[in-house]
């Protein structure tokens, strides 16, 4: 039980830097770094003496902290990974029994609260102009809130979003976008970001917290700080402060708004479509991984009012003026054969199964453009 190592010795930081020349991605490295720190801090050792610790034991002990037990399973499971790879990577072995200890299963079923289209109304009228970007931009591209953290000014361009493979899950980057409503508040946070970050680091000058140098980032904030403010909007709208209750999760997290994302953008895109954006490449079919970014990008741009939070009166209204839409654009479009292949035959005047196809598709055009003026 209370083996000690005796095959290698790799302390925390040439443990981390092999796993970045292994390809992992900043995340994840950051994820394994705040583990270990958790586990140095329990042991109360500094981090870069974790090394000689590392005992069954201690780990035992760890694994029945109380602290450790009211965090939620998959957060244990995460901190109990990292730590059993770095124990492993300095040559301890475990026996089956051991290993089921420190090997959770994840558990799928999301125990937070669904997110609700009022609330995040609310949400967003009580937010200051960096969340009001932040809530939109995850609402509206569907991407994890540490990705948006990581997100840089250069990884936009118009309303089309990279997100890169370092800092995506499992480094499964992609292209994002942003709805007419999403981009129309980034584009009012630009305008205020300089200012933001100088005042930013006015507030913090005393706290030793050091802001990159010409920090690029998006929204200029780590994710820690705007899960944050995240949670006190939701707070002052919900009055349910967000806070973990014996490792279930009763509340509201940025990440519910992937969940949002997924649930509405279903209504009027294809599921397999919804999938790819948000990179679950385990359900992507063939034809979607085929599908070209500008045709994913149009077809998001079809089907975007269902994300709307601010313009709730155009939710309704714009989806029925899409269609109207495409189907002004298909009655043009066989007016116009219609008109040529008349031609084709360079007779003066319509044949009479040409007049009748024509008359009936000139009255259907003109009533559907009568529609959209209206609208």
């Amino acid at each position: 039980m209370g083996r000690a190592n005796a095959k290698k010795v790799r302390s925390v930081l040439v443990y981390l830097s092999l796993l970045e020349n292994a390809g992992r991605s900043k995340n994840t490295i950051n994820g394994y770094r705040k583990s270990l720190g958790y586990y140095a801090k329990f042991l109360n050792v500094p981090i870069g003496d974790l090394h000689n610790h590392l005992t069954m034991d201690n780990l035992l002990a760890f694994t029945n902290d109380p602290l450790v037990k009211d965090v939620s399973r998959n957060t244990r499971r995460t901190w109990l990974q990292a730590i059993y790879g770095y124990m492993k990577a300095n040559g301890i072995e475990f026996d089956h029994l051991e290993k089921a200890v420190v090997t959770l299963k994840k558990d799928d079923i999301r125990h937070d609260k669904p997110l609700e289209f009022e609330t995040l109304q609310k949400m967003v009228d009580l937010a200051d102009v960096q969340m009001k970007a932040y809530i939109t931009f995850l609402v509206s591209t569907g991407c994890r809130s540490g990705e948006a953290s990581e997100v840089l000014l250069s990884d936009v361009k118009g309303s089309v979003i990279t997100i890169r493979p370092e800092i995506a899950k499992a480094r499964h980057g992609g292209k994002v976008f942003l709805s007419a409503e999403a981009r129309e508040y980034l584009d009012l946070w630009l305008q205020h970001r300089d200012k933001y970050v100088k005042e930013a680091d006015l507030r913090t000058k005393n706290f030793n917290k050091l802001r990159p140098e010409d920090d690029q980032r998006l929204f200029a904030s780590t994710a820690n700080n705007l899960q944050t403010k995240f949670g006190k909007l939701y707070c002052l709208v919900d009055g349910q402060k967000c806070a973990m209750h014996h490792g279930n999760r009763k509340m509201i997290t940025p990440h519910s708004c992937r969940a949002y994302f997924r649930t509405h953008a279903v209504q009027t895109m294809e599921i397999d479509m919804v999938e790819r954006l948000m990179r679950h490449t385990g359900y992507l079919t063939a034809a979607y991984v085929q599908m070209t970014d500008k045709e994913l990008e149009r077809r998001f741009h079809e089907g975007e009012h269902v994300l709307y939070i601010t313009r709730a009166n155009h939710r309704i209204q714009v989806g029925k003026l899409s269609d109207l839409e495409r189907r002004n654009a298909d009655l043009t479009e066989r007016l116009a054969q219609v008109e040529k292949a008349q031609q084709t035959k360079e007779q003066a005047e319509l044949q009479p199964e040409y007049q009748v196809i024509y008359d009936r598709v000139k009255a259907e055009l003109l009533q559907m453009q009568m529609k959209n003026q209206e609208k």
